[in-house]
């Protein structure tokens, strides 16, 4: 695999792993801008812990990032998800790719990607990042799926991973320069489903409302009634009663 790094980033490459997130976390201190590619992962694991099916062919990869302030990690969700939709939409100019609040990508409304943030509880932020680009799962769902050749568009690790590390290291430059806010605008720009009904499945409980939009810390704004409720973090629905499952 040989791919254009943006300056200042690291490549490791492996063949198999648990999970690239668990190879992140092994590092040692002092790998900022460090990403971790696998070819398969034999424990992958999306949000919530549910499983991430890890076939060949697919993009697996996390980043490293330090020192990051804790408190403000769970924005490089809405980064890692505008990158990767311009990402693809670069390679593939004929889709058009939604965000679906937090992290997920929508492609005509099936999800093509999973990300997963996690930390070493210090100061380092792992982005996991998981593309279909030719396989998926086949089984039942918690959403529809789709693969990028299921889409008709054939592309490699490689390239994916270029065009990822891109637009990432692009977007990590601008909130460094310009604050998280104006990432917001451009995740609200391409969200799936503001201004629509939205079904939240909390842990014990279902909310619904009307999508109103973000917090200044990326936190979905409910409508309910007249009354702005924030949500943290939830399973999403929209245009439809939420379901329970509780798969990948």
């Amino acid at each position: 695999m040989k791919i254009n790094l943006p300056q200042d980033w690291k490549l490791l490459k492996k063949k198999e792993t648990t999970s690239t997130n668990d190879e992140v976390k092994n590092l040692p201190v002092g790998s900022n801008k460090t990403a971790v590619c696998a070819e398969t992962q034999t424990g992958g694991r999306g949000r919530m812990g549910r499983r991430w099916i890890s076939p060949k062919g697919n993009l697996y990869v996390s980043f490293c990032l330090e020192p990051i302030c804790l408190e403000h990690a769970g924005i490089y969700s809405f980064l890692s998800a505008l990158a990767l939709a311009q990402a693809i939409e670069k390679l593939c100019p004929s889709l058009t790719i939604k965000c679906k609040w937090p992290n997920d990508l929508l492609l005509d409304g099936k999800k093509i990607s999973g990300i997963l943030l996690e930390t070493n509880g210090v100061d380092r932020m792992i982005a996991g990042i998981g593309v279909n680009l030719v396989e998926f799962p086949k089984e039942k769902m918690l959403y529809p799926v789709t693969s990028l050749a299921a889409e008709g568009y054939s592309i490699s690790v490689p390239q994916m991973l270029e065009s990822l590390l891109e637009r990432f290291d692009f977007w990590n430059t601008q909130i460094q320069k310009q604050g998280i806010k104006t990432l917001l605008d451009a995740w609200l720009e391409k969200a799936y489903g503001v201004g629509g009904p939205v079904t939240v499945n909390l842990t014990n409980s279902r909310i619904e409302g009307v999508f109103y939009g973000l917090d200044q810390e990326g936190c979905l704004l409910l409508n309910k009634d007249g009354e702005i409720i924030k949500i943290t973090a939830g399973d999403v629905f929209f245009g439809q009663t939420g379901n329970s499952e509780n798969v990948r």
